[in-house]
């Protein structure tokens, strides 16, 4: 009997300690299976954010016995912005895709004139840029921007003169293609952001190529590259901005400023900047006033007056139309 009740402690210490290794057991596998679960299903989705707009704007003119003269019309224009951005700790990564095209059709109404198709709007846009933040502010960032067209570019109604100067006939001049011009920038800098209303990027390195991948274009010469040459690179310094702010609770304003000036020029600096007032009537309806003010010392513009040289382009759309916003 006395052996008895001398087992019965270590017993019960024999059966405490394997209850005690049972769960321990038990919660080890537990913890290795969640393991083996995070790591067999990533959940890197989350830190995209996927969206972008589908727009379509329309005008019409028609005419009747107006004494006022002009043109039926006809303008169609479509619009996509799409924009993939990646965050995860201090990295950032986002990518913009921007594109439009539109066309109009001119007389070929009740005011009898022959029809003309001509192009009214035409880009393609493309900018990646990827930033590793140092602070709440300031960050290490690189940048890819190209721009182009989609189809030939004219300026339309040019007036042919005969050797006396008289006018001869009225032609539409080839001046653009695809390609021809396109414009690659490569940038590594800082940047510096103030939460979502503003940003901008400062180079000290970066690199412009412009290209002319039309043969009749490059081998005139066309934006600045060297005749037959179908590239053109400079290196110098560059500067990206970009401003958005909410007018009212339905308008919001945002500007798009790039710089670059070539050290080899520094007194001359390519200017792109793009200016937009959005205006939401409903989910659907956008009202949309957009400027482009462009100024590239190597595009050489032909004037009325056969005067050749660098000239200021400005472009402004003011368009009421139909979005639709693709969010992820």
């Amino acid at each position: 009997m006395k052996k008895v009740l001398l087992l019965l402690p270590f017993l019960a210490a024999t059966s405490l300690y394997a209850q005690n290794i049972n769960e321990l057991n038990k919660a080890d596998v537990e913890n290795a299976l969640k393991v083996k679960t995070i790591d067999a299903n990533p959940d890197s989705a989350k830190h995209w954010k996927l969206g972008g707009t589908v727009g379509a704007n329309f005008t019409m003119t028609g005419l009747k016995n107006w004494q006022g003269g002009g043109q039926d019309a006809l303008t169609l224009t479509g619009l996509f912005t799409g924009f993939a951005n990646y965050v995860n700790g201090a990295n950032r990564w986002n990518n913009l895709l921007d594109m439009g095209y539109g066309i109009t059709r001119l007389g070929g109404g009740q005011d009898g004139t022959a029809p003309k198709l001509r192009k009214s709007d035409d880009r393609l846009i493309f900018t990646s840029k990827y930033t590793r933040s140092l602070n709440k502010n300031w960050g290490f960032a690189g940048l890819v921007d190209f721009r182009t067209q989609f189809d030939k570019g004219y300026k339309y109604d040019v007036a042919g003169k005969k050797a006396d100067g008289v006018t001869d006939t009225i032609t539409d001049q080839f001046i653009s293609n695809f390609l021809a011009p396109a414009f690659l920038v490569n940038s590594i800098g800082f940047e510096y952001k103030n939460g979502e209303m503003f940003y901008a990027m400062i180079s000290p390195l970066t690199s412009k190529v412009t290209i002319v991948g039309d043969k009749g274009l490059s081998d005139a010469g066309a934006y600045g590259v060297v005749p037959g040459k179908m590239t053109r690179s400079e290196f110098g310094a560059y500067l990206n901005t970009n401003f958005k702010y909410k007018l009212m609770e339905n308008i919001q304003y945002q500007t798009n400023l790039n710089l670059f000036m070539n050290y080899k020029t520094p007194k001359l600096i390519d200017v792109f900047w793009d200016n937009a007032i959005l205006m939401s009537v409903n989910k659907l309806v956008q009202v949309s006033f957009n400027t482009n003010l462009i100024y590239d010392d190597d595009i050489k513009i032909v004037q009325s007056d056969g005067a050749i040289g660098p000239r200021i382009q400005f472009k402004y759309v003011l368009a009421v139309g139909l979005t639709y916003k693709l969010n992820k």
